[in-house]
């Protein structure tokens, strides 16, 4: 029976079994998801109730309590108390005129407060708050009266009381009738209605009962109608209250009791479970009304599957095919029977191709807050434009303080040998990324800057108060924690202290990052502070030959492993001389200086602490020994390494520091070779055998073209923009901008605004 209703052909097949399987699965799902939903529904509903029983009754006691309050500050009022004690022989009008000033003050103050009694039993007057007076014989609440003579409580007692047919909660001061000798009484009716609002939260449209049941049983507060508050009076509590549900009529309802032990009264909650079910039913009907909607999809889904399994690849790749051309490059590379080839050569295009017009279209406002922040860090004035754009395109100085942070990469030379020149730049990309997000979540608006080396710097906003400082730090602590959890990189960090806006940035800019090498020397895994300055300034005022020492350098750069040996040995000559403390010192100044120059290659990795480090030496000369060694594997790594890759990587670098740092007038080609730990003739020949044209003219001619945009695109003036662009002086600029252009800044701005229009 079965093989002759079984589809012969194969999507057919599949389709049939792929249904029954997501039919059978579906079908389970939605009716588990519907019953847990149902029940965690009424569970929620259950909750809610008693959460809002217990706010209830809490609210209820407090407002209770503080009406009661109130009631015997009226009674002890001085007006009200003398008119309610007087008799016949000291009775006087006035004194009536003064309680029933009171009496209007009260009923101000207090919005739940309808009515206020002042009965004098001695002289057989009763004041009323609408400014009546009433004899005990023709007064309209005779109920009154009766209760007062005839009450017994020891204490202050709300009852139910009706007048004129209007039900109110009633409170008399004091609590006992004329047995005990008092001759005066003030009784307080207050509003139900307002109770419900106020004090039950009972609102007209909350489906929602509450219902509040005396000693005796009677109604006392809440929003029950008459038929169902005549039920509740009738009705079985212990078996409702222990079942949680009670039946009325065609409803049944969720019930939740409370009891106000001041009062003695009991609170029902009631909710109507109609109410529920029918929101239930409807998110039921929608869940299976959706999961019918989804089986549908994916029976459609699966049937287009089995059907077009293997035309939607062709198709794709013959479309490829066509848009790419026979005489594509990639095209010419891929087998023509591989559609797999096909696809995934067009998509490399695609994505070539996307890449490239994304760099096109990259905001030129965020490349002109870059420069802008490197020209206020770097320039030891900032100039009108940038501090109007600092603070007009950043939050920086939305306090008027800021602080600057500096993180530096530990080991930079492995860094450096284990990514290429794509990788570095991107991971200090992702690094100044990471330092914003960190400080944004402790709070600080930061902007952060690469200067294309071995450090990112961040400018942050502050408060200027003692508790900053060491916020600040525990988020450069933080910082310091993501980096090392999502990058897998060591950093070192150091924040200054409170700056503002004229604050000399490229001085605190060059300490910062003075004091994140710290960490490296003397390994102290925390954030360093302005304060660790002086600290680490007292290791610099050791009497060095400071000339010989970058002779040692220089060497290692030019790859003179003769005249190494020999400057070193001058170097350290006169340390024989010296204490070992002093000898010690100046070594670490030595190894310090050489870390800095060669930026942390893999010579100096793994060091615990140079001061610890050079005590395992007995003598001057084996610590001058083991420098030497390990100076000539650095220079060994220099030969080795693939030359001309190096020198495409080094001509890049170049080109990224001579445009982070244009603006600064006092680059020059020394600071680009010192970058890239080369000689300056060696910089300059590379330079010019990549882009056959000298260091200085590209640094010019860069700078020209910057001035130009600044001229098409800014109203700055041409002051403004030589400081700008980097030029010393503006006859210097004028100068080179007319060789340039043939034309003077103005006449050139001119030219271009009318042809424009």
């Amino acid at each position: 029976m079965w093989s002759r209703i079984r589809p012969q052909k194969m999507y057919l097949s599949i389709f049939l079994f792929s249904s029954m399987a997501v039919s059978l699965l579906t079908l389970v799902f939605t009716m588990f998801l519907s019953q847990q939903f149902a029940r965690s529904a009424m569970d929620e509903m259950d909750k809610s109730n008693r959460e809002k029983m217990k706010q209830v009754v809490k609210t209820s006691e407090f407002t209770l309590q503080k009406l009661r309050q109130f009631a015997l500050r009226i009674y002890s009022d001085e007006s009200i108390a003398i008119w309610t004690s007087m008799d016949n022989n000291d009775y006087s009008p006035f004194a009536l005129s003064k309680a029933a000033t009171s009496v209007r003050e009260f009923m101000s103050s207090e919005p739940f407060i309808y009515g206020i009694y002042l009965i004098n039993f001695d002289i057989d007057q009763i004041y009323t708050s609408d400014s009546s007076i009433y004899t005990t014989q023709d007064f309209y609440d005779p109920i009154m009266l009766d209760y007062i003579k005839g009450q017994k409580t020891p204490y202050l007692q709300y009852v139910n009381h009706e007048v004129e047919g209007k039900s109110f909660l009633a409170l008399v001061v004091p609590a006992a009738g004329p047995n005990q000798n008092y001759h005066g009484f003030v009784a307080i009716l207050f509003s139900k209605p307002l109770l419900n609002v106020n004090m039950l939260q009972i609102s007209e449209e909350d489906q929602n009962k509450i219902y509040i049941e005396g000693k005796n049983k009677e109604f006392i507060l809440g929003n029950t109608d008459p038929a169902l508050t005549k039920e509740l009076m009738e009705m079985d509590k212990s078996v409702a209250e222990q079942n949680g549900r009670w039946k009325s009529g065609k409803e049944t309802w969720s019930i939740q009791t409370e009891r106000l032990p001041i009062e003695g009264w009991n609170v029902y909650h009631l909710s109507p479970i109609s109410l529920w079910q029918a929101k239930v039913t409807k998110i039921r009907t929608e869940i299976i009304g959706s999961s019918i909607f989804l089986l549908l999809t994916l029976l459609l889904y699966l049937f287009w599957q089995s059907y077009r399994s293997l035309k939607p690849i062709s198709d794709l790749a013959y479309q490829i095919q066509n848009k790419l051309g026979k005489k594509h490059p990639i095209v010419r590379k891929t087998k023509t029977n591989n559609e797999m080839s096909w696809i995934h050569s067009g998509f490399h295009s695609l994505v070539e191709k996307i890449e490239q017009l994304d760099l096109s279209l990259k905001s030129s406002q965020a490349l002109v807050k870059d420069d802008f922040l490197r020209q206020w860090i770097l320039n030891s004035k900032s100039s009108r434009p940038i501090k109007e754009f600092i603070r007009n395109q950043t939050q920086i100085l939305r306090t008027g303080w800021f602080r600057m942070a500096v993180i530096r990469l530990e080991s930079y030379g492995r860094f450096e040998e284990q990514f290429d020149f794509a990788s570095r730049k991107s991971l200090r990309f992702a690094l100044g990324n990471i330092m914003t997000e960190v400080l944004a979540n402790h709070g600080y608006a930061a902007e952060t800057v690469d200067f294309g080396s071995d450090h990112i710097v961040a400018l942050m906003s502050s408060a200027l108060s003692d508790e900053d400082a060491a916020l600040a730090v525990g988020a450069m602590e933080d910082v310091k924690l993501q980096i090392s959890r999502w990058l897998k990189l060591e950093v070192h960090a150091a924040v200054s202290s409170v700056l503002d806006v004229e604050e000399n940035l490229q001085t605190i800019y060059t300490q910062l990052y003075e004091l994140t090498l710290i960490g490296f020397i003397n390994h102290e895994d925390r954030v360093f502070t302005s304060e660790d300055l002086e600290r680490y300034e007292r290791g610099k005022d050791s009497d060095l030959d400071e000339a010989l020492l970058k002779q040692v350098i220089h060497s290692v750069q030019l790859k003179n492993d003769k005249e190494l040996e020999g400057y070193l040995d001058h170097l350290t000559l006169h340390m024989q001389e010296l204490s070992y403390e002093e000898c010690k010192l100046q070594l670490t100044h030595i190894i310090y200086s050489i870390m800095k120059s060669f930026k942390n290659y893999k010579t100096f990795q793994g060091m615990k602490s140079i001061h610890t480090f050079l005590e395992q030496f007995a003598t001057l000369g084996e610590v001058k020994s083991w420098l030497y060694q390990e100076l000539l594997q650095i220079i060994d790594q220099h030969r080795n390494k693939n030359a001309s890759s190096r020198k495409d990587e080094v001509a890049a670098e170049m080109i990224e520091y001579v445009r982070n740092h244009l603006h600064n007038p006092m680059l020059s080609v020394d600071d680009i070779a010192a970058h890239v730990s080369m000689s300056v003739n060696y910089a300059r020949q590379i330079f010019k055998d990549h882009f056959h044209s000298s260091l200085s003219d590209y640094i010019t001619n860069q700078r020209i073209e910057y001035a130009i945009k600044l001229l098409i695109t800014t109203d700055w003036t041409v002051a403004d923009i030589t400081e700008q662009s980097g030029f010393q002086t503006k006859s210097t600029f004028f100068s080179l901008f007319k060789r340039a252009t043939g034309m003077t800044p103005n006449q050139y701005r001119l030219e271009k605004t009318h042809a424009e229009l």
